[in-house]
């Protein structure tokens, strides 16, 4: 079983420099791989029948090499983008130009594609996949049109998985994300029901920290009892390189490898803590944070404690020095926004719990959320007001 990263998401690539240090952590672990897929790498997708450029390719093949040399398995991805009949001969080229550069193996990737996915676009797809990899001695995998159990449901696609079944040679490994594309859980009943789905043991891919469909969020929960016993797991992070890094390292920690927390990082991991509080998960915030969120509620009405203003008062001052010192983090700057916007309305309810009146504060987070400046972006303001008075008046 394979276990490591798939840079599989929207968004600026990673550098050569950035994926380097991934795959010399994921190293650590016993059998560990990083697959390249970005979404946005045009000679991944939308341009995938172009050759790489001289630049890019020497980048890419030095990080295939990088790999190689630390234990790590390189999994080169193409997504044949609208492919035509008789296109595989340019996907065989690409695939063994990787393979001689290094690579481990390939993976085809056949996501969120613009194309009905019935059972005829799962014969073309495989025949595609079959003839352009005919007699490759490696690792091979691919990720299906219909991933997730979501899909499955919302886009009818019962014959299209039937059809990949049946036409899946049985040694090819098949992407699936769980019951969505961003699963709230993974485990084995999860991925039992999908290799009866699809022919065969899947790699999980995990969206679960990936934050490409959220801009204004980054995720940072850690992962256990996240990835099922006998199951090659794979997770797509952030392209905010810190955020991604920090991933790693929780996947470190999930799979019980012993590692100090990452140079790259800073050395402030209170700080890290204080943000993972906010940015958790999706759905929920973390362990300690939803009790503060309390305590700042009722603070309104009844004023503060002494110890809630000395824990807000440590979390400004700690993020503040964050900000000094964040020039020292790889790419640190990326993740300058998220720790700014934490900070800022951190110092606010500082500022707001001082005042002598529940009325006062009140008005003053009024001020502050929609008239000193606008806080959200105009769309997402109507959205959340009209979600918020569903159903009133009626």
């Amino acid at each position: 079983m394979l276990y490591g990263v798939v840079e599989g998401f929207y968004g600026k690539p990673y550098s050569a420099r950035c994926r380097g240090i991934l795959i010399r952590y994921l190293s650590l672990l016993d059998e560990a791989a990083f697959v390249y897929a970005p979404k946005n790498d045009p000679f991944h997708r939308l341009r995938w029948r172009e050759d790489y450029p001289a630049e890019n390719w020497s980048q890419l093949s030095g990080t295939i090499d990088t790999a190689a040399g630390a234990g790590v398995d390189f999994i080169f991805g193409i997504s044949p983008w609208q492919f035509n009949r008789g296109e595989r001969t340019c996907l065989r080229k690409k695939a063994q130009r990787a393979l001689d550069a290094g690579a481990a193996g390939i993976a085809v990737l056949f996501d969120d594609i613009p194309q009905t996915a019935d059972a005829q676009l799962a014969v073309r797809q495989l025949e595609l996949a079959r003839e352009a990899l005919d007699g490759f001695d490696c690792t091979i995998y691919l990720c299906p049109t219909i991933y997730c159990m979501e899909f499955l449901e919302k886009y009818k696609g019962s014959k299209y998985l039937s059809s990949w079944r049946e036409n899946v040679p049985p040694a090819w490994k098949s992407f699936w994300t769980g019951n969505g594309v961003i699963s709230r859980e993974l485990d084995e009943n999860i991925m039992t029901k999908a290799g009866e789905l699809l022919g065969g043991k899947p790699a999980i891919w995990d969206n679960l920290l990936a934050d490409d469909y959220c801009l204004r969020r980054i995720y940072l929960a850690g992962l256990q009892n996240r990835i099922p016993d006998g199951y090659s797991y794979f997770l797509n992070p952030s392209s905010c390189f810190p955020v991604a890094l920090h991933a790693v390292y929780r996947l470190l920690q999930a799979s019980g490898v012993s590692c100090g927390f990452p140079s790259e990082l800073g050395d402030m991991p209170q700080a890290w803590d204080i943000l993972s509080g906010f940015h958790y998960l999706p759905w929920h915030t973390g362990t300690g944070t939803e009790s503060l969120l309390l305590e700042l509620e009722n603070a309104v009405s009844s004023g503060p404690s002494g110890q809630l203003m000395e824990k807000l008062g440590y979390m400004s001052g700690v993020l503040s020095s964050f900000i000094d010192s964040i020039g020292d983090i790889e790419d640190g700057f990326e993740l300058m926004p998220y720790v700014v916007d934490l900070r800022k309305i951190i110092c606010w309810w500082e500022n707001v719990l001082k005042l002598p009146s529940r009325s006062s504060r009140l008005s003053r987070l009024k001020y502050l959320m929609f008239e000193r400046l606008p806080f959200d972006h105009p769309l997402a303001m109507i959205t959340a007001e009209l979600a918020t008075n569903c159903g009133r008046g009626e």
